[in-house]
This record gives C-alpha cells, structure tokens and sequence, in this order.
C-alpha cells in the first residue's frame, strides 16, 4: 500500500518511499511463509527444552524470559514501539532521517541506563525474578542478553513501520533458527541449565541486531536529506505523550501477561525451588498455544502501519471494518488451532515431555481459553493505537492486570496451579470485554458477529468436545451465510487468498 497524505496541514511532498515496501498481501504471505518454519522451530525447540531441563530449570527461563519481554519496552520508555504509528507521519512530512536519528540516540542511551542498573543491583533483581537472592550470579547474564532484546526488537519495530516485511521475515527466521542451534548445543555440549538457553537467546538476538544495522545503514542512504528539521521540543511533543502510554500499555500487558507466574513465585506457600519448579509445569501447558499469540502479535504489527495510512486519509469505517474481520478471522482460526492442540496433547505430554509434566497436561484447556482471549485483546488494541488514544488501551490492561492479581490472591493459594490459570483467564476475559465496550465508545463500529467470537474462546475451558461442536457449527455458518462475514468480508478474505495462491503457484 502506498503512503498516504497526512491528516496534517503540512504537505506531503514525499508521496512514495524511496525505500522498497511490502505490500500488504506480500506482507501476510511472509508472514504466513514465517509463521510456518520459525513456529515449527520454535516447537521443535521447546519441546527439546521441556525434555532435557528439569522442572525447576525450565521454570527458571520462563521467569526470566517473561522479565526480557517485560524489560524490553520497558527501559526505552516505549519508543521503538511508536514507530508503527509515525514512522509514515515523518516520512509523508520529509523528516525520516530526523526521526530516526533522534529515536536511535534516545533508545541507546536509555538501555544502557537500565541494562546496567540492572547489572549493579543483580541480587535484588534476583530477590524479585526468582524469589531468591542466592542466584543473582545468573543475573549480570540477563542484563547483557536484555540489551540484545532490546536492538532486536527495535530493528523489528522499525522494519515492520517501514513495510520492509522481507527484512523482518529475515531477521526473525535467523534470530529464531540461531535460537534453536545455539540452544540446543550448549545443552548438548556446554550445561544442562536455564544459563545454556537464556545465553543462546543473547547470541542469537546480537547476531541479528549487527544485521539489522546493515539493512539500515543501507536504507539510510537512500532516504532524502530533511526538507525540514522540527525542533526538539516540537517533534518529541508529538512523539512522547504516544510512546509514554504505549510505555505503560507494554508495561500493564506484560505485567498481566506474566504477573501469574511470579505471584505463583512470591505467594503460594512453597519454597523458592518448589515454586519455580510449579512454574515449570505452567510453562509445558504454554509451549503449544503461546505460538498462536505470537502470530497473532505479528499479524497485528503488520496490519497497523497500514491501519494508520487509511485513518490518515480519514477512513476511519475502513479502519473499523478491518480491525473486525482481523478479530473474527483470528477468533475462529485460533479456537479451531486450539482445539486441535487439546486432542493432541495427551500424546504430547506422555510421550513428548515423557509424562514429567502432570500438572501442565490438567490446566492445558485454561490456558488455551486464555491465550485466545490474550490475542483478541491485542488486535482489539489496535483500534486505540491508531486513534492516538493508547491511554485507553493502558485503562484496559490496567484493569486487567488488577483483576488478575486479585483473582489470583483468591484461587492460587486453595487450587494452586489450577487457580493461577483460571484467574489468568477470567482476568483476560475481563480485559477482553472491556477493550470491545471503550472501543465503541470512542468511535470503532463493533459488528454482533464480533462480539459471539469474541465471547467463544469460553467453551475451550469446557473441553474440546463441546468447543469443536461449536467450532464446527460457526464454520458452517460463516462458508453458508453471511451472519459471521458478511459479502464484503468474505470478498476481501477470497481476494487475499487468490493473491496469496497466485504468488505461491505462479502462472507458468
């Protein structure tokens, strides 16, 4: 899609990049090309991981690897994650060389602030991480592989804004493929321990952030001098209010994403080795539904530079037609993979993580009811990311997160696992419900049909018997009516698949 002019009274005198773009249907081919061989790596790697590490090791990476995706956005205050909604407002305005450079000072000398607090107080990051300050030799570690998550998702961000979608598909199908190989060697060859693999991640990550560099020092050459250069004061005026929310938004999701796990650390009863070892359990039940959070993250990063075009332009129905299908084509799509996940897992579980985790394999169909509810939120966020009102989006994860520590304080210590995972998913309907109630309130036109995907995910919870009979029901429904998609949807949703099936079996 070509860039739009802005909604601003400035000109657009740059109406087309002069960097290569994807288009949007070249976008989602990648994507799907990706989703297919970095998510079967991906398996493949954390069903290796679940077999070889002992519970109390393998809960040990959850831990930290939820704090990197925690810290990631955190100690750079949310900037690169700005990128998707104004990297094509400066560009369209001629001052992309600016932005960039600005943005790039910011964010390296904000992480070097917070990789190396984190570096100087190692025992009480270990104290909050693990419940234990006796492994704070581990944590010098997760600094240095944090700056690499932070250049890693920094080049992401920046490629996905630019619609450059085949260096993104690099980067992440490198970063996931060295992940993989230097994981599985240092375990094989090095030590059988969290170290080995939080270790691999920091390689792999410092590998493709020195090739991210590259890309953009190559496009940096091509983009044109700045026609104007905003002041400081002005251009981070209009940066900043949006990065600061989209700050606490990162923060309260990924609190809500992982609070969880460290109330299971720091409030269920039992010792620091037993606790994580419990959040080892927890981790065998996420290592299958999680891919699907993941690509539904990735769909969302693709879809909202292109979102932002058409508001530009103030096409603000199309925006909220989009971001409908997106939420009912995701619901449907990710309810039937999660059926399929729930048939399989007794295999999986006996004889794949060769039964060493019991308790993963009991509160699998919760975690799959929540990990649903959890994308649906994030596409449903999209709508506030483009309307410039992420505050609201930090309102729902606000609320979310706070449901989910109370829900929690109340069922973790009587259920234990169980009930950690049942408030996690009440917690996620709740934040679910209410990003769908503010959305219209602020404008976004939410269809009925919307709302019944929406409120399906409930019956993965019940079993995968009475979800696949339901699943199998709305199927019907959406290829033979048009009370699930309407002509138009289904017209796009044809038309993209032609183009996909046209630019995989092209005509000879």
């Amino acid at each position: 899609m070509s860039a739009a002019s802005s909604a601003d009274s400035t000109p657009n005198v740059h109406g087309d990049p002069t960097y290569q773009t994807t288009s949007l249907a070249e976008s989602m081919l990648l994507l799907a090309l990706l989703t297919v061989f970095q998510r079967g790596i991906g398996f493949v790697r954390g069903v290796l991981f679940c077999r070889w590490l002992d519970a109390d090791q393998l809960g040990m990476w959850d831990l930290v690897f939820g704090f990197l995706m925690l810290a990631g956005p955190l100690v750079v205050l949310g900037i690169p994650g700005s990128f998707g909604r104004y990297v094509e407002h400066f560009r369209q305005k001629g001052q992309l060389r600016t932005f960039l450079a600005r943005t790039t000072i910011a964010t390296l000398a904000l992480s070097a602030v917070g990789c190396g607090a984190l570096f100087l107080f190692h025992d009480e990051a270990a104290l909050l991480l693990f419940g234990d300050s006796s492994l704070g030799a581990i944590i010098p570690l997760v600094a240095l592989t944090l700056a690499m998550v932070v250049g890693f998702n920094y080049f992401i961000e920046l490629f996905i804004a630019m619609r450059q979608m085949r260096m993104v598909s690099a980067l992440q199908f490198i970063n996931s493929v060295l992940f993989a190989a230097i994981g599985i060697g240092l375990l094989m060859a090095y030590e059988v321990s969290a170290r080995s693999v939080i270790l691999s991640y920091g390689v792999a990550c410092a590998v493709t952030v020195i090739l991210g560099a590259f890309m953009l020092a190559r496009d940096w050459r091509s983009l044109p001098l700045c026609s104007e250069v905003p002041a400081q004061n002005e251009f981070w005026r209009k940066l900043l209010p949006f990065a600061a929310w989209l700050w606490a938004i990162n923060l309260l999701s990924n609190l809500f994403e992982v609070v969880d796990r460290y109330m299971i650390v720091h409030f269920s009863g039992l010792s620091p080795e037993h606790s994580i070892a419990l959040v080892g359990d927890y981790h065998s039940s996420r290592v299958v539904p999680w891919l699907m959070v993941a690509v539904a993250n990735l769909f969302g990063g693709i879809l909202l530079p292109h979102l932002s075009a058409d508001w530009e332009r103030g096409e603000k129905r199309e925006v909220s037609r989009q971001i409908n299908l997106l939420i009912k084509v995701a619901a449907m799509v990710m309810v039937g993979g999660a059926v399929a996940i729930a048939i399989s897992a007794p295999f999986l579980f006996e004889y794949v993580f060769q039964g060493k985790y019991v308790g993963g394999l009991h509160v699998l169909p919760w975690t799959l009811t929540y990990c649903v509810w959890y994308s649906l939120t994030g596409c449903a966020m999209l709508y506030f990311c483009v309307a410039e009102k992420t505050h609201i989006g930090a309102i729902v994860y606000g609320i979310g997160l706070a449901a989910n520590v109370a829900l929690n304080a109340l069922l973790l210590p009587p259920l234990g696992l169980t009930g950690a995972v049942i408030a996690t998913a009440l917690a996620n309907a709740i934040a679910i419900g209410l990003a769908m109630w503010l959305s219209r309130r602020y404008g976004m036109e939410i269809e009925r049909s919307t709302l019944l995907l929406v409120a399906f995910p409930l019956l993965l919870g019940l079993g995968w018997p009475v979800a696949l009979i339901a699943w199998g029901v709305l199927l019907w429904l959406a290829l033979t009516t048009t009370w699930l998609f309407d002509a138009e949807e289904k017209k796009t949703l044809l038309g993209g698949l032609d183009v996909l099936l046209k630019r995989i079996r092209p005509a000879s």
